[in-house]
């Protein structure tokens, strides 16, 4: 993506911009049943506690957006939800 100077001047350099802004996994918890899919896709961002429901570690890292998002379209009762900064 192009940045331009203020104002809407481009100001003559091409700039990439990155979405720094990190994603975050949240749980539906009325939704969620425990089955522990979301684990079994994405463990190292989701842990099951004693009763088998999900425990989520932190941010999602942009190396982990692909499984975190693979995670939320196979998770069976769409407790899932993937937030991004925008």
């Amino acid at each position: 993506m192009l940045t331009t100077g203020r104002a809407g001047r481009h100001d003559g350099k091409a700039t990439a911009t990155s979405s720094a802004a990190p994603a975050t996994l949240r749980v539906d918890w009325p939704n969620c049943a425990g089955r522990g899919l979301c684990h079994e896709l994405l463990p190292e961002l989701v842990s099951l506690d004693a009763w088998g429901y999900p425990v989520v570690a932190g941010p999602v890292t942009a190396d982990l957006l692909g499984p975190a998002r693979l995670a939320v379209s196979a998770c069976p009762h769409s407790a899932l939800r993937l937030l991004t900064g925008r």
